[in-house]
């Protein structure tokens, strides 16, 4: 599930679809025709020079196993120097914690109400197009508050039944 998706163009999509599908085809050949050769060779006995091909089965591994190891060296290395020369600044400003007089201030509603708010597991927020409190419902207490279009703060009007 992508909770963030930005729409590309079709063409990369398409580029994307057919190099895939071409890995896959290839992937699925080689592997057809290596299990083919395997059974063919099952056929024809045990051969005396399995040694051999185990031994330079081995030295592929061994180059394998070597480049890997300096694939994640050089990652490594990278990355060090990316944490060393990001160490002095940051990417992203933290946010200043707001005390809740100014909290209150920002929504239009009471310090009170503000607390109570806080305090809720569960809550609905109505809010008008210009982002303005019009009501909150409150489940677990059973309460509604709503805001007067003269006022900006909301006040209790009631219990809900």
């Amino acid at each position: 599930m992508n909770l963030i998706h930005t729409p590309r163009h079709w063409l990369p999509r398409l580029v994307d679809i057919v190099l895939t599908v071409i890995a896959w085809v290839v992937f699925i050949w080689l592997m057809y025709n290596g299990i083919i050769d395997l059974i063919d060779n099952q056929k024809q006995g045990p051969r005396i020079e399995m040694g051999t091909q185990l031994l330079s089965g081995l030295d592929s591994l061994l180059l394998y196993l070597v480049l890997s190891l300096l694939v994640a060296c050089i990652l490594s290395v990278w990355a060090a120097y990316r944490r060393k020369q990001a160490a002095g600044f940051e990417r992203r400003k933290r946010v200043p914690i707001m005390s809740d007089a100014t909290l209150s201030s920002s929504f239009g509603v009471d310090p009170r109400l503000t607390k109570l708010l806080q305090e809720q597991q569960v809550l609905t927020v109505h809010n008008d197009e210009d982002g303005h409190l019009l009501s909150v419902e409150m489940p677990d207490l059973n309460k509604h508050y709503a805001a007067r279009k003269q006022q900006a703060k909301p006040e209790l009007v009631g219990e809900r039944t």
